[in-house]
């Protein structure tokens, strides 16, 4: 299987026999993010109220790219309030409020992302990420496929992941994030006819 690499653009990848393993456009960006190690063994179901918020989340994620489509300052303050109550709602201990911004490659089934340390494959880690500029707070689980060297000096590592099954509602929120980023991008080479 190719390793995607930082500022690759690319929309499906494929293996040596020429299967694609990926059916989801995929973006380079710089998003806010934290991980760590799960058992992935462990049981772990979703409360309710957890259940309550990832589809409120959803939901709001929606309404605030709608809002971008008619007014930019409109969407970025409605992205704000969001982050926001998400701050005011957590402890001091909260993985939210310890996000450092990587460069990652986003897409629907999985992200390859910058670390300093080394992921070994088949692990499995949560990640939490804060996309924007909607503020939306995602966590998906994922497991290791891959890790590389980065190619400059700005990270150690590349680490190449797919995301667990059964986590719908959380893959269509970073779906709909790759989409508004990439009518942004149209946007702006519309606006710039060089």
């Amino acid at each position: 299987m190719e390793a995607v690499k930082p500022g690759e653009d690319v929309t499906t990848m494929t293996d040596s026999n020429g299967s694609t393993d990926r059916d989801f456009f995929r973006i380079d960006d710089e998003v806010r993010l934290n991980w760590i190690r799960v058992d992935p063994d462990a049981v772990r179901t979703n409360t309710d109220q957890e259940t309550e918020l990832m589809e409120l989340n959803l939901y709001l994620h929606d309404l605030i790219s709608t809002a971008f489509g008619d007014s930019a300052v409109l969407g970025e303050a409605l992205g704000l309030l969001n982050r926001k109550i998400e701050l005011l709602t957590n402890n001091e201990d909260s993985p939210l409020l310890n996000l450092q911004a990587v460069p990652v490659n986003l897409s629907g089934s999985g992200m390859a992302f910058a670390s300093a340390e080394h992921l070994d494959p088949e692990e499995f880690i949560d990640i939490t990420m804060l996309l924007q500029p909607a503020n939306t707070i995602v966590r998906v689980q994922a497991q290791i496929v891959s890790t590389t060297t980065y190619p400059d000096a700005d990270w150690d590592y590349w680490v190449r992941t797919k995301y667990s099954d059964r986590q719908e509602v959380v893959t269509e929120q970073i779906v709909q994030h790759v989409n508004l980023k990439q009518l942004q991008s149209l946007a702006a080479r519309n606006e710039d006819p060089e």
